[in-house]
């Protein structure tokens, strides 16, 4: 069984605990994660209590290690936690999609691609907004749900070419294909 922090609205806090922790088990767990940067900063749940403004007895049901007895966190529950931990909204989502691959948790390769992903995301949709806002004649038709995949595949080509050549050039170097000077 996966456990589930589940984030709510504030107004949306209808299924008992039992349901949100079973409701759907694909959904990602920011829990661990918190707890996890709450232990590297040494924050016990008083101290964290009074950082973020949430009752102690509040936040030990939201933070509960058993999934079946974590109350529902609401957004603004979350972000302020978030923010009182110095992680970025972006960084927490990618880090706990990232964490669903076990295997990814351990690799050293990929430890600063979160930090790159969140960099590429955040302000992204604003930064689109306003080069499509300077688009003469553009009424709203012209952008398609079905670009989304592709150009998550043109940036994911990108990326590899990219690599690619790091790693080429790399291995020109070692070899003594390509001098310094």
């Amino acid at each position: 069984m996966q456990s589930v922090a589940v984030i709510e609205p504030e107004s949306l806090a209808i299924a008992t605990q039992r349901e949100r922790a079973f409701a759907s088990p694909g959904e990602p767990d920011y829990v661990p994660l918190i707890m996890r940067a709450m232990e590297t900063q040494d924050l016990g749940i008083r101290q964290m209590a009074l950082k973020v403004n949430i009752k102690k007895s509040r936040l030990g049901t939201i933070l509960h290690r058993d999934p079946t007895k974590r109350s529902a966190m609401t957004l603004p529950e979350f972000q302020s936690i978030l923010r009182a931990l110095n992680i970025d909204v972006m960084h927490a989502i990618i880090s706990v999609e990232m964490a669903r691959d076990l295997e990814l948790m351990g690799d050293e390769r990929f430890v600063t691609l979160v930090s790159m992903l969140s960099t590429l995301f955040n302000g992204l949709p604003h930064r689109i907004v306003e080069a499509l806002r300077e688009l003469e004649g553009m009424d709203g038709t012209e952008v398609h749900k079905e670009w989304g995949t592709y150009f998550q595949s043109a940036v994911i080509k990108k990326m590899v070419a990219e690599i690619s050549m790091v790693l080429q050039r790399r291995s020109d170097l070692e070899s003594g294909k390509v001098s310094m000077f």
